[in-house]
């Protein structure tokens, strides 16, 4: 009658097991009804109580590990996916582009001027632009987009289906968006200005590669804007 610990972990996880009847439980356990005495009831009895409890602690810590697994993917500022998720993402987005012909593009944005919020206003201003930059974003995605906060005061979308028009199409109109409404710190208005780059998923491109043709992409237009505005 003595199961090893690896039968018992698999009988207690077996959803079967733990719902079913006793006569069922007792069946799985392989004792033959001669062989159930009333010792043997009570073993049996004690056994199920034991396996019953592993199995609720099997579906406590793997609900703890799903939960672990989802945190470390969260931005600590941001209530959005941080860079380990977005490049695990986008790596997913190469694969099926080289495999399906699947475009995909990288929207690459990085807010202008951020040191000037934290040494004009203070910390606390910053993490709320990053946090009203984060908002008005997830607002402004399609259902299929995925952004993340990639770092600092820089964001990344990856656009599923998108060319490269169709990204900067959708950049300005985030990134106007995101000038002409103003954050609130302690009751005063801050703008915000953004720059924007895109670049769409080739054959050949890794992940890291990919990220950083976007970021070049948004550089020339952050440079282009500071010298429209010198």
């Amino acid at each position: 009658m003595k199961l090893d610990l690896v039968k018992q972990l698999k009988l207690a996880d077996s959803e079967t097991f733990r719902k079913g009847r006793l006569s069922d439980r007792v069946a799985m356990l392989g004792i033959p009804d001669a062989e159930m005495t009333e010792s043997v009831k009570l073993a049996v009895s004690a056994l199920l109580e034991k396996l019953e409890d592993m199995g609720s602690e099997l579906v406590r810590t793997k609900e703890s590990l799903s939960e672990m697994e989802r945190l470390v993917d969260v931005d600590l500022l941001a209530p959005i996916p941080n860079r380990r998720a977005f490049m695990r993402r986008l790596a997913w987005a190469i694969t099926m582009h080289e495999r399906y012909g699947h475009p995909s593009t990288i929207l690459y944005i990085d807010v202008n001027d951020f040191k000037q919020i934290n040494d004009l206003h203070g910390h606390a201003a910053g993490d709320l632009a990053i946090r009203h930059i984060a908002d008005l974003l997830t607002n402004a995605m399609r259902e299929s987009d995925f952004l993340a906060r990639i770092g600092g005061d820089e964001f990344a979308v990856i656009m599923y289906h998108a060319d490269e028009e169709d990204a900067r199409k959708r950049a300005v109109l985030i990134t106007q968006k995101i000038l002409h409404t103003p954050l609130v710190f302690a009751g005063k208005p801050i703008t915000v200005a953004c720059a924007h780059g895109c670049y769409s998923i080739r054959n050949g491109d890794n992940a890291e590669s990919a990220l950083a043709a976007a970021d070049m992409s948004m550089y020339v237009d952050k440079k282009r804007t500071k010298a429209r505005t010198a």
